[in-house]
Parts: structure tokens; sequence; C-alpha cells
């Protein structure tokens, strides 16, 4: 599944998964991510950071998604799995960043940042992650 994924422009490989934005799908993501981190040599460690990280950003998002749908890129090199999540709502709103949720997803990412921007007559509400795994790191 994972060798065989198309490479993007900047030669990494990616996976991208559209589903329904219901809670009981997100134990296949996490599986997912899980499976990618796993293939790269990360650390058992980095990839239950990377488990946990996935399921607070779907946490954080399956709530407002407005058209029942979620979105998630996969999208990894030797050193570095990079992950969005996305939904389409109706509010620009979104939950508050300085939340235990989103301080959680912080600290077990390498980077996180969220976004919210005009689209489709809603607003596509995103997470994006990074982790990088400790060989990468200097």
């Amino acid at each position: 599944m994972v060798d065989n994924a198309p490479v993007d422009g900047d030669g990494a490989q990616l996976i991208e998964v559209r589903t329904a934005a219901v809670p009981h799908v997100i134990p296949t993501l996490r599986t997912i991510v899980a499976d990618i981190a796993m293939r790269q040599d990360f650390d058992l460690d980095a990839v239950e950071d990377l488990r946990m990280a996935v399921d607070e950003a779907c946490s954080l998002l399956v709530p407002s998604a407005t058209d029942g749908r979620l979105t998630c890129i996969f999208s990894w090199t030797e050193n570095r799995v990079e992950v969005t999540v996305s939904v389409l709502a109706d509010s620009p709103d979104h939950a508050d960043d300085t939340g235990l949720s989103w301080q959680l997803l912080t600290a077990l990412a390498t980077s996180a940042r969220r976004t919210v921007t005009p689209a489709e007559g809603g607003y596509l509400s995103r997470v994006e992650l990074v982790r990088e795994s400790e060989a990468a790191q200097p």
C-alpha cells in the first residue's frame, strides 16, 4: 500500500483519504499514519505521537464538518511525515487554539498550524501538522 503511493512535485509520497466526518473513522486514519511512520523507521514514541496528533486534529475538525466529509492527506519523505486534515465548515470560527486539545497536538508534532479560508460557499478549516524523526533533528 504505502510503497506504491504517488510522488508529489517535491519527491514526497502521498496518500489522500476522503471519508465521512464521523468519529469511528478516526482510528483508521491513525493506523495509516502509524504505518507510514513505521515504514520510515520512526521510533515507537514518534509513531505513537503521530497517531495521537492525527486523532487530535480530526477530533478538532469533525464537529464543524457541515457537508459530512473529511479529507486527510498524508505526505512523507525519509525523515518527515506531514498530515493535512480538512473539512468544509459553515463558519470561520474554530476552536480555541489555546485549549488543551491544541496544546496536546502542538506538543506531539514538530510543527502544527490551523487555517480557515473561504471556499465553496463556506470555509475550508484545515489543520496541518509535521513530525520529523529524531534522526532528522540536529
